[in-house]
């Protein structure tokens, strides 16, 4: 059953770039991007060109779904607040969504399973999840200190760049928008629209400070 009532609108950029268009009848549309440095112009064309192909209007719109992250600083400021930007007028519920949640649903398996995405710097962003809900809390760690957790099942969306002695990566069987699309469609079922923010605010799950932010601590140290 599709549970829907209005077309819902959702967005990742955890990952290069994501998006879909759930549509109440299920036939559910979806377009990508990889190049994570185009996202602040093509993010919204991206978008519009999903709703331009079922005809529909940004106010037929009944709800969005963003990916919150953790993730690139850049990418997840932008989504955010381009889907902020489009419901500023609009006051639709917004289903905020894990990214490492999505990468684990990618690998398509019934049990927990680690999600495990490059940070870059000698880090990792991790979570252990089970079906679409997250088991542990989101933490941006060092590989050394991920070691330290017993070796488990993980899943990835690009190539580890250490090696995880124990560790066993699970294969990727669906494409990020096929996981976008699952994960939304669950949220919206399982979070009661009363409970959901439609203001203009969202907040990224950045996790660790920007490069900005890096530099200024660096000269100020």
């Amino acid at each position: 059953m599709n549970h829907l009532t209005s077309p819902i609108l959702a967005l990742d950029t955890g990952v290069g770039a994501s998006a879909a268009l759930l549509m109440p009848d299920g036939q559910h549309i979806s377009a990508s991007m990889i190049n994570a440095r185009a996202h602040s112009r093509e993010l919204l064309p991206l978008l519009a060109n999903l709703l331009d192909r079922k005809s529909l209007a940004w106010a037929d719109i009944g709800g969005f779904a963003v990916g919150t992250g953790p993730g690139s600083f850049t990418g997840l400021r932008v989504a955010c607040a381009t889907m902020a930007g489009i419901n500023a007028s609009l006051k639709q519920p917004i289903y905020q969504l894990n990214s490492l949640v999505m990468t684990a649903i990618q690998a398509d398996v019934q049990t927990p399973v680690w999600s495990l995405e490059d940070a870059r710097s000698g880090l990792v962003y991790t979570a252990e999840v089970t079906g679409f809900e997250v088991a542990t809390t989101s933490k941006c760690l060092s590989w050394d200190e991920l070691l330290a957790y017993p070796p488990a099942d993980f899943a990835s969306s690009s190539e580890v760049p250490v090696d995880l002695p124990g560790w066993s990566q699970i294969e990727l069987k669906q494409c990020r928008e096929q996981s976008l699309i699952a994960y939304a469609l669950f949220a919206v079922l399982q979070q009661p629209t009363s409970l959901l923010p439609t203001d203009a605010c969202l907040e990224p799950l950045y996790l660790q400070p920007s490069q900005a932010e890096k530099t200024y601590a660096e000269n100020h140290s």
